[in-house]
């Protein structure tokens, strides 16, 4: 009994132990330097994008990189009721990322498209629905921008 508690605990100790970091908690990106971010589209989503990814621009440095982020929303009329009125809208927002070296902005280095979905029923009281929009919104945003994490370390 006493041989089993005392491998338990070595078990336990060698496991949390190990070196595991989750990705999400550590967003500074030490090995990837960026002189110039240049945006294009959706200010929101540009602006919301920005934060979330929190890198600074260092034009002093050498070997950095240029970041492009091109973004755009589009809401979209998805099924009417016998009336003509709408039921179900749907939301996309993409995201065009494109990291360039920042000696030759005609070198590319990684270019990736990014997008996220969701489909909703529709509202009658309008302001309950724009709420919903923004909020919608926000997740698909948020979503996108932990995917670019993901890029921007791979």
């Amino acid at each position: 009994m006493i041989k089993k508690k005392i491998l338990l605990l070595l078990i336990f100790f060698s496991l949390t132990s190990c070196g595991y970091n989750p990705i999400y908690t550590n967003k500074s990106f030490s090995d990837f330097s960026v002189s110039k971010i240049e945006t294009s589209g959706d200010t929101k989503i540009n602006r919301k994008i920005r934060s979330l990814l929190n890198i600074k621009e260092d034009n002093n440095l050498e070997n950095s990189y240029t970041l492009s982020i091109i973004s755009k929303k589009d809401k979209v009329i998805v099924a009417k009721d016998k009336l003509g009125n709408v039921s179900i809208f749907k939301i996309t927002a993409q995201v065009f990322v494109t990291i360039f070296d920042s000696l030759d902005p005609e070198n590319i280095i990684k270019t990736k498209e990014f997008s996220s979905t969701y489909s909703y029923n529709n509202i009658k009281n309008k302001f309950d629905l724009s709420e919903k929009e923004k909020d919608i919104e926000n997740n698909l945003i948020e979503s996108i921008a932990q995917e670019i994490i993901i890029f921007l370390h791979s």
